[in-house]
């Protein structure tokens, strides 16, 4: 389901890193993040699928990483499960659908990240301009515990970033080569490039958020590329 990819972050876990059966909503305690004390965790969840993810240890066990700036900060979600609103926290027997609407953490098997949240060119993750206050607050809430920032994922997704950036010139660069000689060498070098561009996109690939988050950005130039090079 996650092509070996740590559900919160987007790193391979396969062959990189600890893997963690991470259960959504804690089996055994819930720990509250202003007063650090635990109540009694989603037991009878334990063995559901829908509250089980794959992911990275990094992601999901508690730890001190440090920011693109060097500044330390601990974060990992463990025994976290923040809601805006305490009292619509379930107990065993209860519903879940009131405190799916209060609930502060993004599961991506229910929520589509890229509606969420958008990048810059450093590799930040931001909350997406225009989402309403809840889901801006799921977004930075789910940033902090899931520790998105920390310096190591900035940095792949900088480096994903660029080079999606540099395969999208070298594809305008030869259509404009393409469009003034009329040469097929051209057009040839022009088709590779774009099958390389959306492998960017492939499920397998990592960072795949930024991936089409900077590929959304070009894609008006992009189709008018396509449109121009069928026509010519």
């Amino acid at each position: 389901m996650f092509n070996g990819k740590c559900a919160y972050c987007e790193s391979d876990v396969v062959t990189t890193s600890a893997i963690d059966k991470e259960h959504f909503r804690p089996k055994t305690s819930i720990k509250d993040e202003t007063t650090k004390e635990s109540i009694r965790g989603y037991y009878w969840l334990a063995a559901d699928w829908d509250n089980l993810l794959l992911a990275c240890a990094h992601c999901n066990r508690t730890g001190t990483h440090e920011t693109i700036d060097d500044d330390e900060f601990v974060s990992g979600k463990l025994d976290y499960f923040p809601l805006s609103d305490e009292t619509k926290r379930a107990i065993y027997g209860g519903d879940l659908l009131e405190e799916e609407k209060v609930r502060l953490l993004i599961n991506p098997c229910i929520e589509d990240p890229e509606l969420l949240i958008q990048y810059n060119s450093d590799g930040e993750i931001l909350p997406l301009l225009g989402i309403n206050n809840r889901d801006k607050n799921m977004v930075e809430t789910s940033v902090m515990i899931y520790g998105l920032n920390r310096s190591t994922l900035h940095k792949k997704r900088r480096e994903k970033w660029m080079l999606i950036e540099g395969q999208i010139l070298i594809i305008k660069e030869l259509y404009d080569d393409y469009i003034n000689t009329s040469d097929s060498k051209y057009l040839v070098r022009l088709i590779r490039e774009f099958e390389k561009l959306k492998k960017f996109k492939s499920k397998d690939t990592l960072y795949i958020g930024v991936a089409r988050f900077v590929i959304r950005q070009e894609l008006t130039e992009l189709r008018k590329i396509i449109v121009a090079v069928n026509e010519k």
